[in-house]
Order: C-alpha cells, then sequence, then structure tokens
C-alpha cells in the first residue's frame, strides 16, 4: 500500500491534488523538514501518514463487497435457473428417445413390407415375360400415359388468312404418319393421344380428333429420339408434304426439341370384335 501510494503521489504535481491531498503534501513537508527538527517528529509522522492507509483501507473493504455481491448475485441466477434447464433438458431426452422408438417401429414396418414385395414378386417370376408383353401392347396402343424426350410441332394458318393457307385434316395426317414413320413412340395432338383407333377429320371449318373439336395453333407432341426425328421426318412424305404447303400457301410449321414430354392415355382403347382365347 506505500508503493501505491508513493506512485499515486508522485503522478500529479501538488497543485493538482484536492485540499485533502495538500494537506498530506503539507504534512509530508513538515515530515522532511522534522528531519531538522527530531523534536516535531511523532506529530508529524502520525498526521501525514495514517490518513492515506485509512482511505486504502475503505476502498479495499467497497471494492471486496462489491465483489461479493456480484458473486452472490451470479450464485443466485444460476441456482434459480438450474431447475427449469434440468426440466428442458428431461424433456428433450424425452422427445429424443420417443422418437428413436417411432424410427424403429417404422423401420420394422418397411422391412416387413419389402419382404412381402420380394415374396410377390419371386412368386410372379414365370409371369415376367408375359408382363413384358402387355406393357409393350399398352403403349403401342396408347392405354396408358407416358412420358420421355421428343419433339413439338406447331402447325398453323398462313397469316394471310387465304383458305388456301387453312390447316386441313389431312395435313395432320400427313404429319402424323410422317412422324410415326420417323420413330415416335407416342403421339398427341392438342392433347389428345393419337392410337391405332384415333380418327383425325374435318367437320365443317374445324378439325377433329375423336370427334372432340380442334383449335388452332395445332401442337403435335412426339415422344422419341430428338436427334434423329427432325432428320427423318424431313426424309419422309410427311416431312415433305408439310415444307410442300408452307412453301406454296404459307402453313406456318416449325418443329423444335423437347426434353421431356408427357402424353396422356388414349380415350379410345377398346376393343369392339376382338375376343381373347
Amino acid at each position: 500500500m506505500d508503493l501505491l501510494r508513493k506512485v499515486r503521489e508522485g503522478a500529479l504535481e501538488p497543485e493538482y491534488l484536492t485540499a485533502s491531498d495538500r494537506r498530506g503534501w503539507e504534512g509530508r513537508d513538515r515530515h522532511h523538514a522534522h528531519r531538522d527538527h527530531p523534536e516535531d517528529h511523532g506529530n508529524i509522522v502520525q498526521d501525514g501518514k495514517d490518513r492515506p492507509r485509512g482511505r486504502a483501507a475503505i476502498g479495499t473493504v467497497v471494492m471486496l463487497v462489491l465483489a461479493g455481491l456480484l458473486l452472490g448475485g451470479a450464485w443466485r441466477a444460476t441456482s434459480v435457473a438450474r431447475p427449469s434447464q434440468l426440466a428442458e433438458r428431461d424433456n428433450l431426452i424425452n422427445r429424443i428417445q420417443s422418437a428413436q422408438a417411432h424410427q424403429a417401429s417404422q423401420q420394422a414396418a418397411v422391412n416387413r413390407l419389402a419382404g412381402q414385395v420380394d415374396s410377390m414378386r419371386a412368386a410372379q417370376a414365370n409371369g415376367t415375360s408375359l408382363d413384358a408383353r402387355v406393357s409393350a401392347a399398352q403403349l403401342a396402343a396408347g392405354a396408358v400415359p407416358v412420358s420421355g424426350p421428343g419433339v413439338v410441332v406447331t402447325v398453323d394458318d398462313a397469316a394471310d388468312g387465304s383458305d388456301e393457307g387453312r390447316v386441313g385434316d389431312q395435313d395432320l395426317r400427313q404429319l402424323i404418319n410422317g412422324l410415326w414413320q420417323a420413330g415416335a413412340e407416342a403421339i398427341s395432338v392438342n392433347g389428345h393421344r393419337i392410337t391405332t383407333r384415333t380418327a383425325v377429320r374435318s367437320a365443317g371449318s374445324a378439325i377433329t380428333v375423336d370427334y372432340v373439336s380442334l383449335t388452332r395453333p395445332y401442337r403435335i407432341n412426339a415422344i422419341g429420339d430428338p436427334k434423329v426425328l427432325p432428320g427423318k421426318l424431313s426424309q419422309n412424305g410427311g416431312g415433305r408434304w408439310m415444307d410442300y404447303v408452307s412453301d406454296n400457301f404459307g402453313v406456318r410449321y416449325q418443329i423444335s426439341p423437347a426434353a421431356t414430354l408427357h402424353l396422356p392415355a388414349g380415350s379410345r382403347t377398346g376393343v369392339s370384335l376382338a375376343t381373347p382365347r
């Protein structure tokens, strides 16, 4: 404490000290002066040193009290929050255990169903070839929806609105047959699936597919290899027909590749006369 007091007293000039500190400085001066007058030694020393020591002791006590209050408050806050934290921890553990039990139950159900599927596949192994034949027949007949890459062909009347530039049912039939010849696996016109029993006809000024009138422009979706279909179509009768009506009558005709097409099932897939044998 004496060392701290000396550092503090040496840091400031006497003019910057308070009145009480000046008294301390005066007492120190009297102390130094007493070295020349030993008879005043006792009183001056008591007046110059005891007061700083008393103030330092009071400051230390105040700091200790404040530190104790802070530590006590922190301990009390921790003690109050601990029960709620324990309850929250227990609740979280219960939820984790419940979720793990539910997951184990679901996994057991999945394993059981997988076993049943394997058993059914094994039982139907002899009918695999028949299933493949049925699937191929359904695809060819248009009885099931299909998806895949292909091309989109857009056909529309001539821009000048002339009668000769109007798209007719013959134009669509030529185009559809050309797409089949080019390797298309499935075709639809304005959302209507084309099958072996589909009729493309004219009804007055409208074109019908299975007796449903279509509106222009006509969008023909064909599933197949988008890199092969355009080239083969341009080389067969359907592609040459569309080039002819486009060049001579202004019929608008455009073909573009498509990454994925979705075609619905056909609406007329039943038979009238055939019976299984």
